[in-house]
């Protein structure tokens, strides 16, 4: 990483993960969360900040989920104060037991088909990431997104150089120009998704570097989890279990 002098505007808490101790292979280039938008055409605002919210009966047949295993399971994990990484076998079942109790809320488990729906007012309340959130809403103003101040999935996008590279040096030199400060703020602006570089969040717009939805009070990002890479059967045990919620969801 000598050869990235700017690697040292990466702000520390998105380095050194799990799938890449130590930085070795892959730099933080946007982070992200999952969280809940909703539209206020049918939701009162601030109605909605946690996950249990979600269980309201007054949401039946109105809530979108994004078609994922680990980040469904996930939310119900973190709804009971457990980890997204759980590998107990009981947490697990019992998070997947709260989430067939939410099964009457869930209008449809999508994928893409999510953003359309949202942006044409067709449906209350959505569980998606934030980037494709952003997008929502940059297309509905009556969309609104929300991290529940309990945690969440923090997700990231890395840049990494293919070890069949032609032209290594050009790719450090282009990895060196996009992490600094100017033109990371440059591509955050235009890309819409959150930056992990300190001196690039400093030069954004308060419009930006102060919206909770896209950036979340330190008080949040302290319960934020990242994904680890489980073993193939504890994964296996995952998917298991969200299909068997999908199979009788709505």
């Amino acid at each position: 990483m000598r050869k990235i002098a700017n690697i040292k505007n990466i702000d520390p808490q998105f380095m050194n993960q799990s799938f890449d101790y130590g930085n070795k292979y892959s730099i933080p280039y946007f982070w992200g969360t999952l969280g809940i938008i909703y539209n206020d055409k049918f939701v009162k605002k601030g109605e909605i900040k946690h996950w249990n919210d979600l269980w309201k009966s007054k949401f039946k047949h109105q809530i979108l989920l994004v078609d994922s295993a680990r980040d469904i399971m996930g939310l119900s994990l973190i709804s009971m104060k457990n980890s997204v990484n759980s590998q107990d076998s009981l947490k697990l079942k019992l998070a997947k037991t709260k989430l067939d109790a939410l099964g009457a809320n869930v209008k449809a488990i999508i994928a893409d088909e999510l953003k359309m729906y949202m942006i044409r007012n067709e449906a209350s309340i959505g569980v998606t990431w934030s980037g494709e959130a952003r997008t929502m809403l940059n297309e509905n103003p009556h969309l609104h997104y929300v991290v529940p101040s309990e945690g969440s999935n923090l997700w990231l996008d890395n840049i990494v150089i293919p070890k069949t590279a032609k032209n290594q040096a050009g790719a450090y030199a282009f990895i060196n120009f996009m992490l600094d400060p100017k033109n990371a703020a440059q591509n955050a602006k235009y890309i819409g998704y959150a930056t992990p570089n300190m001196l690039a969040k400093k030069l954004l717009p308060d419009s930006i570097k102060k919206d909770r939805q896209f950036y979340p009070a330190t008080s949040t990002m302290k319960h934020l989890q990242v994904f680890k890479n489980l073993r193939s059967e504890k994964i296996q045990e995952y998917n298991d279990l969200f299909l068997e919620f999908k199979m009788y969801a709505h």
